[in-house]
């Protein structure tokens, strides 16, 4: 019975009709429907079709970034009702924007491509201390921590991540990539970052491959 509505909340989304997806919403939050079955059935399912048409070149980021945002209001509202624990995800990741620098723009699409991948993504926003990144990650408990930096003077934020890990004993607990504007594969490197990405579609595929390779070590 709820498969129509899933079906018609996937279609919202890859027509880009946030007035219909947020009445879905409503529909799903009223009948009482299982938010998590929502969730995976509905928006997850339609987000990857999204991201499988940017893939193929279908459409560009302004849709993809069109599409993440009314997801992510939609999944925002669902998710409050969710019992901690109770989505199967293939694994998690937190990903934030470096201590000085407030861009989000490409975090947020490698947000988007993320969650395409029935991964959780944890975001905890822009301009944020290295601190914050490691409390939040053992809070979440996370596998995989995504740091952002697009402004050069905010690079050496990347390598203080690594070294409050360091400090806490924690560097061989979570995977770590690095990406944005002011970073290169040779700095990536240089800090002793686990990946990096030069763009979105790297991006992706290098989390997914991290994630892979923890998952295997276990």
């Amino acid at each position: 019975m709820s498969q129509g509505l899933f079906d018609q909340i996937q279609s919202a989304i890859t027509n880009f009709d946030e007035g219909l997806l947020a009445r879905l919403t409503d529909r799903v939050i009223a009948e009482g429907i299982n938010p998590v079955e929502a969730i995976e059935n509905g928006f997850t399912a339609g987000i990857k079709r999204i991201g499988d048409l940017f893939e193929s070149g279908e459409i560009f980021l302004p849709e993809l970034m069109q599409a993440g945002r009314m997801v992510k209001e939609s999944v925002t509202r669902l998710e409050a009702m969710v019992p901690r624990g109770s989505m199967k995800k293939k694994g998690k990741v937190l990903m934030g924007t470096v201590e000085g620098d407030i861009h989000d723009i490409g975090k947020d699409l490698v947000i988007t491509m993320l969650t395409s991948r029935e991964l959780e993504v944890v975001d905890i926003g822009v301009d944020c201390p290295a601190s914050k990144f490691v409390d939040r990650a053992l809070e979440e408990g996370v596998d995989l921590i995504g740091a952002s930096a697009l402004l050069t003077m905010t690079v050496p934020e990347l390598k203080k991540i690594i070294q409050e890990l360091e400090r806490r004993g924690l560097r061989d607990r979570f995977g770590f990539m690095v990406g944005g504007a002011a970073v290169t594969a040779d700095l990536a490197r240089e800090i002793g970052a686990d990946g990096y990405g030069a763009d979105l579609k790297e991006a992706v595929d290098v989390a997914m491959a991290l994630l892979e390779a923890k998952k295997g070590g276990k």
